[in-house]
């Protein structure tokens, strides 16, 4: 599993305090430094455990760098020794206080462990130093809502939806739609949210695929729940209005798409939308006006 960890271990500097005596670059039987703690991220997506025995190795030669006292604590947590995650974590989080990843890994710890009031400040503390962190975002909804603040929780999942634009995952998904790869991105989106089971941009886009299968009640549950997490995330309200219509189901397919107007007026998917569901159930001389509005702002 992909982890902040593995992103930005490299860049911390330890404090003078932790730093070595003697400059050991080179770990005896692994090369550089930098190419044993690579050798452990790479472990990592395999075998955490050994991954836990190169740190050590690390550890053993460089004692208290930082970067292996993190990928450490990534391979405990993998292994489910969340308290052992946590006495690297924290000491960590308070040397390197300006530190987005290592706070949003605390923040994650300490959701998995069940102290979802801490986790929530250390969530927070991550985005506010870096906001664009989707995952960060993601973890901070899962927090509140275990902490019982939904309303909180729905903004944290709408700010996930807003900084996932650049997910390399998610983009290499899309992709796949897009050259009707239909398997692969189906494959990619199932493995993220097993992985992240409330990524709403995922799930999203995993309702897209279903639609394309023409499987419109597992597209509809997808989206019910994507919504249920995220309320304000129209692009799912627009998709799920989509598929109501598609499923002969045409008065809850024009509350959603009411709902997305009155948030987006001129929406011209979704007025579109409307004017065929209009028509549908026989009302059309707001469709036709609907539809002259359509084409006068986009003739072509």
């Amino acid at each position: 599993m992909r982890t902040m960890s593995s992103v930005d271990a490299a860049p911390m500097n330890p404090p003078e305090s932790a730093r070595p005596r003697a400059a050991a670059g080179v770990v005896p039987g692994t090369g550089s430094l930098s190419e044993a703690l690579a050798h452990a991220q790479r472990l990592l997506e395999s075998d955490p455990a050994l991954a836990a025995e190169q740190l050590h190795e690390v550890l053993r030669v460089v004692p208290g760098h930082p970067p292996a006292l993190r990928l450490l604590a990534t391979a405990r947590s993998q292994q489910g020794d969340l308290a052992g995650a946590l006495v690297l974590l924290e000491p960590l989080a308070r040397d390197f206080p300006k530190h987005a990843g290592i706070r949003f890994e605390l923040g994650q710890v300490l959701h998995r462990a069940g102290r979802d009031h801490e986790a929530v400040a250390a969530l927070q503390r991550a985005v506010k130093i870096e906001p664009d962190l989707p995952q960060a975002w993601r973890t901070l909804g899962d927090a509140l809502t275990a902490a019982g603040d939904p309303e909180a929780a729905h903004a944290a999942y709408a700010h996930h939806v807003q900084h996932s634009a650049r997910d390399r995952e998610l983009l290499a998904a899309a992709d796949a739609m897009v050259a009707n790869r239909i398997p692969q991105a189906e494959a990619m989106l199932r493995t993220r949210l097993k992985e992240a089971p409330t990524d709403v941009v995922a799930m999203r886009m995993l309702a897209e695929v279903a639609a394309r299968l023409e499987r419109n009640e597992d597209a509809l549950l997808l989206l019910e729940r994507c919504l249920e997490l995220a309320p304000d995330f129209l692009e799912a309200r627009w998709n799920h209005a989509l598929i109501l219509h598609r499923s002969n189901r045409p008065q809850a397919a024009l509350a959603e798409i009411d709902r997305v107007l009155s948030v987006e007026p001129a929406h011209a998917g979704c007025l579109n939308l409307k004017a065929a569901v209009l028509c549908r159930v026989g009302d059309y001389e707001p469709a036709l006006v609907l539809y002259a509005g359509l084409v006068r702002e986009h003739p072509d």
